[in-house]
């Protein structure tokens, strides 16, 4: 899979005449999913733009996918979640990643470049395997996840 030249998200500038206009809630507060917390209100936003960076998130280079399978579970990406994602075509070892393969098919993985030369696409679930290919086209890194409940 490849990505398509038109790929947007809702909120980028191509689908919005002004960059003030961004996805932005209000931030109620924290909430405990350990021990609990004391309760206290905050008038605050949640601004995702603020969040993934405004150049990043309101970008006609960044976009969102989203995910079909189990490989990235143990990092919180999670089948069915989306992964917002700045087009870029040179990864860091330790980044997630969108790699197009030589085969033509596309994944969501960890890179590792291998002192070989060799890339290493790691899946964050033990059921799976390392991908080790010589070469793939890296067609951007992942920047967030969203999920929808």
């Amino acid at each position: 899979m490849s990505i398509p030249e038109n790929a947007r998200i809702p909120g980028s500038q191509s689908e919005h005449s002004s960059q003030s206009d961004h996805l932005s809630y209000p931030l109620a507060g924290r909430i405990a999913a350990g021990y609990p917390l004391e309760k206290f209100e905050q008038n605050d936003e949640l601004d995702l733009a603020t969040m993934f960076g405004s150049n990043v998130a309101q970008s006609k280079d960044t976009f969102a996918l989203q995910v079909e399978g189990e490989s990235m579970r143990d990092e919180g990406i999670l089948d069915g979640d989306y992964v917002l994602v700045a087009q870029r075509s040179t990864a860091r070892n330790g980044e997630r990643v969108i790699a197009l393969l030589p085969d033509g098919e596309s994944t969501l993985k960890t890179f590792h470049k291998q002192p070989n030369g060799q890339i290493m696409l790691r899946p964050a679930n033990p059921e799976f395997e390392d991908i080790i290919v010589d070469q793939c086209t890296i067609q951007g890194v992942v920047i967030g996840v969203l999920r929808r409940y």
